[in-house]
């Protein structure tokens, strides 16, 4: 139902901000507010430097396969969805919260109101909520902002704790390895009669059960090194992941970043095999050609927003070793034009060239037609978005989601002219493997 927004006059909400300079876990605070019953929704984010949990709902912005909405504790209103990434941007901005930030995923699934892709999880496609608690962990210490009283979260910061246990569930495989085979070689045909040069095609590991998201994160994260990892429960979604790479960071200098990551390599079992599988990434054809068009698609439709002359890739091909893979990456910047912010950069970059394909239209509608399930979050993004119209978004791969009881684990390989099916295989099994070993 659509209905007509009445913003509410009243003074803007406003943060009581304080400092604790002390060292902590955030996961046993996490757990601990948890458990003290503080919390309910929440999202644990890790960037640079920082750890972020942000918990308890002011205000969301949401968007279902029908409607764009926005909830606060005063008002509800809905609209038909037409621009979604420029209208989630109106409803935020419309909020009298001073200096919010907004925290949350974009499903891949999103696609679908920019291209031909038409599958749709039943859960939101789009989720961002303003928290009423949001602490900010640094090395110097832990800094706190809340709508209500700080001393009850001063206890909580400062109580010990010891990390959660691990509870584990035992997957079964969704999609055969002759079934992806066979996908990933009419992909390739599709490719050599000139239909598309690049697609990434997925498959999914499915289980039944309760996602133990914080003793999947503790686990896993001990294994795993990456560019972001994050942990979420809202309502009946949540996830856990560590991504290797951001699909945008935008600063308040106005400079916007993307990190495609394309061509990979298993890591080795010895220093020696490493290298080598690390060197054959430079010698390959088919990965550097995968990397080298994703990069080029990048750079364009990063300088279809930013200033001329303003747009430059960087840190061109360096290698990046994760627990069971080791990629090319790339980094391409510019600084936007004046008018353009965040949203405009999603509208170019989603989805992320990496988890889509080159052209970006064709690689969707060929998605669509060889994946039998929508991808739902996997693929899409999470992070934060804020009011200074900075962000900082990872591209939600390496990570395991669940949708009620379903719990779903998906990893994808970028499909070229040169690709080998049993190859392909093998490498969206290493990816896995980072949410599985």
């Amino acid at each position: 139902m659509v209905l007509e927004f009445q913003p509410v006059v009243k003074p803007i909400v406003r943060y009581q901000e304080k400092f604790f300079p002390i060292r902590t876990n955030p996961i046993v605070v996490l757990q601990n507010l948890l458990e003290a019953g503080l919390i309910s929704h929440y999202v644990m984010y890790e960037g640079k430097n920082e750890v972020r949990i942000a918990a308890n709902e002011l205000a969301k912005v949401s968007i279902s396969q029908d409607c764009v909405s926005l909830k606060t504790i005063d008002n509800e209103y809905s609209e038909p969805v037409s621009d979604p990434f420029k209208q989630v941007e109106k409803l935020l901005g419309s909020l009298m919260i001073q200096n919010w930030t907004a925290y949350g995923y974009i499903g891949f699934d999103i696609a679908r109101f920019y291209s031909s892709y038409s599958k749709a999880i039943e859960q939101d496609l789009l989720y961002f909520f303003i928290p009423e608690i949001e602490l900010k962990f640094t090395k110097e210490g832990v800094y706190v902002k809340s709508i209500k009283s700080i001393e009850q979260l001063r206890e909580i910061i400062f109580i010990d704790g010891e990390l959660p246990d691990f509870k584990s569930v035992a997957p079964k495989v969704n999609i055969e390895s002759k079934i992806y085979q066979q996908s990933v070689q009419t992909l390739i045909d599709a490719i050599h009669q000139g239909d598309l040069h690049k697609a990434i095609i997925s498959r999914s590991l499915k289980m039944t059960g309760d996602l133990d998201v914080l003793g999947t994160y503790t686990v896993a994260g001990k294994a795993n090194n990456s560019a972001r990892s994050y942990c979420l429960k809202l309502g009946d979604v949540s996830a856990v992941g560590f991504s290797p790479e951001t699909l945008i960071e935008v600063y308040e200098d106005a400079s916007i970043v993307t990190n495609p990551l394309a061509g990979t390599r298993p890591r080795g079992k010895t220093l020696e095999e490493d290298k080598y599988l690390m060197n054959e990434l430079f010698t390959d054809a088919k990965e550097v050609k995968e990397h080298a068009l994703s990069v080029l698609l990048a750079q364009s439709e990063i300088a279809s927003i930013c200033l001329p002359g303003s747009v430059k890739v960087y840190k061109f091909m360096e290698v990046k070793k994760y627990r069971c893979v080791q990629h090319l990456s790339s980094k391409v910047g510019g600084n936007l034009k004046p008018g353009n912010t965040l949203w405009d950069g999603l509208k170019v970059l989603f989805p992320g060239v990496t988890v889509s394909g080159i052209d970006k239209e064709k690689a969707l509608e060929w998605i669509d037609q060889l994946e039998n399930e929508p991808r739902g979050i996997y693929a899409g993004c999470i992070g934060w978005v804020d009011s200074n119209g900075t962000t900082d978004l990872a591209i939600a791969i390496r990570s395991v989601y669940q949708y009620g009881n379903s719990i779903s684990l998906n990893a994808g390989a970028g499909i070229v002219a040169e690709s080998v099916p049993e190859r392909e295989y093998i490498e969206s099994v290493n990816k896995m493997n980072t949410m599985l070993a």
